[in-house]
């Protein structure tokens, strides 16, 4: 590897690591982003996105979102149902078939983590003039595309 590319990498990693910082240090009570993983949620993230008005996400749709396999989603999930931020309904068509939701406890969760991340890009942000903040922007859309 270069040593950009080990540069990079290093950067990108203690960037995540003071976000993640920060977010437990703003988010110090019950309902903090911090003992949440980055898989959990994503899960969460797009359960939220996916289900409207509390309706409930069949657990293939959601791995087929978080391109995760079934079985790596459905450990996540069991996860986030001992923790009440998930909840499973059985489905009233198939029996068999099990939905999950949000709960209210989970909801409230993913809209503090959008909130800090969103305040603390914002914040990064403002100390950019509007050139170098689309240049920035540019840059990230060219290495999301490269590693997606």
């Amino acid at each position: 590897m270069t040593d950009n590319a080990n540069e990079c990498w290093r950067l990108l990693f203690r960037v995540t690591d003071a976000l993640r910082e920060q977010a437990n240090i703003a988010n110090m009570d019950a309902l903090a982003v911090s003992d949440i993983t980055v898989g959990q949620m994503r899960v969460m993230k797009a359960v939220s996105t996916l289900s409207n008005n509390g309706e409930t996400l069949m657990l293939k749709t959601l791995a087929d979102k978080v391109k995760l396999t079934s079985g790596a989603v459905s450990l996540i999930v069991d996860s986030l149902v001992k923790r009440d931020l998930l909840e499973r309904c059985h489905s009233e068509t198939d029996r068999r078939a099990v939905n999950i939701r949000l709960s209210e406890k989970g909801q409230d969760k993913v809209n503090r983590y959008i909130t800090f991340f969103h305040d603390e890009s914002a914040k990064f942000l403002s100390g950019l003039s509007e050139e170098d903040q689309e240049k920035f922007l540019t840059f990230l859309q060219q290495f999301l595309q490269s590693v997606s």
